[in-house]
C-alpha cells in the first residue's frame, strides 16, 4: 500500500495536466457553443455534489433533532433540485430560464438562512469563512431572482474559473514533473558510483592491532 502511495504521488503530474487539459476544453466549449441548460446542469451537479457531501458528516455530528431534521430536509430538496437540473439538460435539452432563476436563487437563500439558524439556536459553530460565504448566499441569490439572472451570465464566469484553475494545475504539473526528472537523475547517479558488493574493498590497518602482533 505504502509502495502504491508513492507511486501515486511520484506521477500526480500526469492526472493535474490532464486536469488542466479538461478545463481548459470546458472553458473553449463555454465559448463557443454557449450551450445554456448544460451551464444549468453543471450548477445541478455542484448543487447535489455539495449536498452528498454534507449529508453523512453532518448526520452524525449534529445533537441538536431540529437543526439535523432542516438541513436533512435540504439536503434532500437540493438532490432533487440537481435531478432536475441535471435532467432537463439531458432529455429535454432546452434552458429552464426564469424557473431557474428562482430555483437556484432561492437553493441559495435558503442556504443561508439554514446557516444562520443553526448559529443563532446556537447548535452550530462559525467562522470567518464560512459567514462570509453564506452573506454572499444570501445576497447572490437575492440578485438572482430580482435581476433575472439566468444561466447565460455565468458562461464568462465558469470560463474564467476554468482558465484561472486549469492553469494552476498546469503550473503545479510542470513543478511536479521537473521534481520526477530530477528524482530520476538522481536514481541514475546513485547506481553509477554503487559499488557491488562482492567487491573487495581495501580497509584500513588497525594500528592498534599491528603493535599487538609485534609485541607478541
Amino acid at each position: 500500500m505504502a509502495k502504491i502511495k508513492t507511486t501515486v504521488n511520484v506521477y500526480s503530474w500526469v492526472f493535474k495536466i490532464i486536469g488542466a487539459a479538461l478545463l481548459f476544453s470546458f472553458a473553449l466549449i463555454l465559448y463557443y457553443m454557449g450551450i445554456e441548460h448544460w451551464v444549468e446542469a453543471f450548477f445541478g451537479i455542484l448543487i447535489g455534489g455539495y449536498a452528498l457531501m454534507r449529508m453523512v458528516p453532518f448526520i452524525k455530528t449534529q445533537r441538536s433533532d431540529l437543526i439535523k431534521t432542516i438541513n436533512i430536509f435540504e439536503i434532500f430538496m437540493n438532490l432533487i433540485i440537481a435531478t432536475l437540473f441535471v435532467g432537463n439538460a439531458i432529455v429535454r435539452g432546452e434552458p429552464l430560464e426564469q424557473i431557474f432563476n428562482f430555483i437556484f436563487g432561492g437553493v441559495l437563500i435558503v442556504r443561508g438562512m439554514v446557516h444562520f439558524y443553526g448559529l443563532s439556536d446556537g447548535n452550530e459553530k462559525g467562522d470567518h469563512p464560512t459567514y462570509l460565504f453564506h452573506i454572499g448566499t444570501l445576497i447572490l441569490g437575492t440578485l438572482i431572482i430580482t435581476l433575472a439572472i439566468r444561466a447565460e451570465h455565468f458562461i464568462w464566469l465558469m470560463i474564467f474559473f476554468s482558465i484561472a484553475s486549469g492553469s494552476y494545475l498546469g503550473v503545479d504539473a510542470y513543478g511536479g514533473y521537473n521534481l520526477y526528472r530530477r528524482r530520476k537523475q538522481m536514481d541514475k547517479e546513485t547506481e553509477k558510483y554503487d559499488m557491488p558488493e562482492d567487491m573487495d574493498v581495501p580497509r584500513k590497518e588497525d594500528p592498534k592491532r599491528d603493535q599487538d602482533q609485534i609485541v607478541s
